[in-house]
Order: structure tokens, then sequence, then C-alpha cells
């Protein structure tokens, strides 16, 4: 079994009893999302692609997946988001079971590297596609969009295309419908 150790990039800003990047607070806060013994086996003769991951993540600290290539840090996000089945362990979110919940019930998001925006459509557009293929109409989408746009401070920017954003701005539209 393999421990991501958290401490690697492990700060509780809100506890007063924590002393830094390498010690643990004294009284460990709540854990927003838990992995207990998390793994993860494409299929049963294969090698683990995660192999009993144990790890607690505190409300309000930060914690960094480190490795090389091919470790399991994407598996492990994506089986915490949803996107990935896992073949034993537990994932709490709050306290709350949410292994076996689809990605849409769990109340979580995962942001990639690639923002995937339609670079010929306007921030509203990307924004309101889903929308559009769910069947609502022009208007509706239009302003359902919009508001989730300045949600993310992106309002102002809504006629523009990804081209004409910035990595932050794309990020906050891809950001927006989820």
């Amino acid at each position: 079994m393999y421990t991501i150790p958290t401490r690697i990039a492990y700060k509780n800003w809100h506890n007063p009893c924590s002393k830094g990047w390498h010690e643990r607070p004294c009284q460990p806060p709540p854990a927003a999302i838990e992995a207990i013994a998390l793994t993860k086996r494409y299929a049963p003769q294969d090698k683990p692609a995660v192999d009993g991951i144990n790890l607690r993540i505190a409300s309000g600290s930060y914690c960094c997946l480190l490795g090389p290539s091919g470790c399991g840090k994407s598996t492990t996000l994506r089986m915490m988001a949803g996107h990935e089945s896992v073949t034993s362990g537990d994932i709490l979110l709050e306290n709350r079971n949410i292994t076996d919940l689809p990605a849409a019930s769990r109340g979580t998001a995962m942001m990639f590297q690639s923002f995937a925006l339609f670079p010929h459509l306007s921030a509203l557009d990307n924004v309101a596609f889903s929308l559009k293929m769910k069947g609502v109409d022009k208007a509706g989408r239009h302003q359902q969009a919009k508001d989730l746009l300045d949600r993310v401070a992106m309002g102002h920017l809504a006629e523009r295309k990804p081209a004409e954003l910035s990595g932050g701005q794309q990020q906050r539209v891809a950001l927006a419908p989820r």
C-alpha cells in the first residue's frame, strides 16, 4: 500500500496550531475529501494503476499530487471526480461516501490543462453549448450562460473568442458551466 505524502504542500491556514509546511496541525481538521485504500485496476490480471492510496485533504488546505508519468495521479483525481470507476476502496466528501455516485451527483468538478473550448465560438456560446445540446431555447440558454459567466467574473468578456482571452480567463470560461 502506498500513501501519498500530503506533507509536500499541506498547510491549513485556518488552524492556529498548524506549524508550517512540513508539520501536520496538532489537531487534524475535518477532511473535505478523503480516499481510503483507493485502488484502480483496468483488468483483473493487470498491475494496479492506483494501489491502496490513503489520502486525507482538510478543508481550507492545499494538496499537490507529485510523481512521475504513469504513477496514478490523474487516475486518482478522475476517481475522486467520478470520471473513473473505483476497483476497491472508498471516497468520502465531507464524510459522505460518494464512491458509487455518478460525477454529476458528487458536487465536484475537474479542470483539465486543456480547456476544450471551441475556438470559433464566443465565451457565451461555449458556456451555452451544453444547454443547446439539452434542447434549451436560445434566449434561455444565453441568459443561463450569461449568469454563469457573471459568477466567474467573465460576463464583461462574453462576446470574446478563446484566442482573445488570457489563459486564466479561458480557464474560467471552461469552469463556468461546471
